[in-house]
């Protein structure tokens, strides 16, 4: 495999390929939910530790006055399994950038369209058409993680502990046929919390900015709640966080050889059992968590996931803990709170196979590798242009 090379035109000349299903652009309506109550960065109103982080019943989400400085599982695991794969391990290994050679076909017409489509605009120059993963990432696409690496969503507070976990990188299709993924990477010293918050609502008002985080596979992002969060989105007088948080957004991407549609629902950390005080107290500068819905029926959950930005004290290097769970407590939220759970006949049904599995496991973890690598490269520069007005 080789890798994505510019040819002397602006054209560019990728080296290898993906395949892809389009999916035809239609998005429903939808009622954004409001979310529990707590102190988080930008003095939003988050989960805290004395919340009931188990139950989803959530609260309005409301603005302090005074800022705060910026700053399924398998049927075959155990509990033994479970302590495996949350016991604090020392920080893993340094590693090194190396190129990414993987370009499916699909995704290469995906770059060319990219690259025509932001010309011309001001933050064109952070469009990377060749990109890198680290090499400790690279052993972990080799092969799927054992089932002792498994975190369920349910111990995502685990993520609390000090140290790093035996699989911080890793994929696996579990049992009932979803899909997990373990993803680890850096974003040095220069990229801080407030930085993320500002990135996932600014990316998030045109397409061509979307294509930035990952050029070769990332198609569209629009806001499934309508004109109210563009609205808001464009004053910049609204914290970062209120610009995302109880928002949907619908993108589609190329997972692999495979263009998808979900719907993202930023959701609190809290429930997952990661409230923003402890978040804090454990070094994290920074928490997006989304329920994955799906793309043509956002009432249809399918999935969560789970990014956490947590600074080193020692070296100063800001790492991010990510972890995915697809085919997870499948329901169909309907109106006045009615949840019908679809858990149990998407699994007997092959649904969960068909949908997740281990192939979504395996190019979503490479995927992931990819554009938070390819974000950290470019993100302090381009907030630094936000910040003075060059956007």
């Amino acid at each position: 495999m080789s890798s994505t090379e510019t040819n002397g035109s602006g054209g560019v000349q990728p080296s290898q390929i993906f395949t892809a299903t389009v999916a035809k652009p239609m998005t429903p309506k939808i009622v954004e939910p409001e979310t529990p109550l707590g102190t988080g960065p930008d003095g939003i109103r988050l989960g805290s530790a004395t919340d009931n982080t188990t139950d989803n019943t959530t609260a309005a989400t409301t603005t302090e006055k005074q800022e705060q400085k910026e700053t399924h599982p398998p049927a075959t695991s155990t509990s033994t399994d479970a302590a495996a794969a949350a016991t604090p391990k020392p920080n893993p290994p340094s590693a090194q950038l190396v190129p990414l050679t993987y370009y499916p076909l699909e995704t290469q017409a995906t770059l060319n369209r990219n690259l025509r489509r932001v010309t011309g605009k001001p933050y064109a120059k952070y469009f990377h058409t060749a990109l890198h993963i680290y090499s400790d990432a690279t052993e972990a696409i080799r092969s799927p993680m054992p089932q002792s690496g498994y975190l369920a969503p349910r111990q995502a507070s685990k993520l609390l502990d000090r140290g790093h976990h035996a699989h911080e990188n890793g994929w696996m299709e579990l049992e009932d046929g979803g899909a997990y993924v373990a993803s680890r990477t850096r974003f040095g010293r220069d990229v801080t919390g407030e930085m993320i918050r500002w990135w996932f609502w600014w990316h998030s008002l045109e397409s061509e900015r979307y294509a930035l985080w990952f050029p070769h596979c990332h198609t569209r992002v629009v806001l499934a709640s309508g004109a109210a969060d563009r609205a808001r989105l464009e004053d910049r007088s609204v914290p970062h966080v209120r610009k995302w948080l109880g928002v949907t957004h619908r993108v589609t991407e190329h997972i692999g050889a495979k263009e998808l549609s979900v719907h993202l629902r930023f959701v609190d950390p809290a429930l997952y059992g990661l409230p923003w005080d402890k978040l804090q107290a454990a070094g994290y500068e920074a928490a997006v968590c989304a329920e994955v819905r799906d793309g043509w029926e956002p009432r249809l959950k399918i999935g969560d996931f789970v990014h956490l930005w947590r600074r080193d004290p020692v070296t100063d290097e800001l790492e991010l803990r990510s972890r995915y769970w697809f085919g997870n407590e499948v329901r169909l939220d309907l109106p006045f709170g009615f949840k019908i759970p679809l858990d149990l006949p998407a699994r007997l049904l092959g649904i969960k196979k068909m949908r997740a599995g281990a192939s979504l496991a395996y190019e979503h973890f490479i995927h992931d590798q990819t554009e938070f690598t390819n974000l950290a490269s470019f993100l302090p520069a381009l907030y630094a242009d936000w910040k003075a007005g060059k956007l």
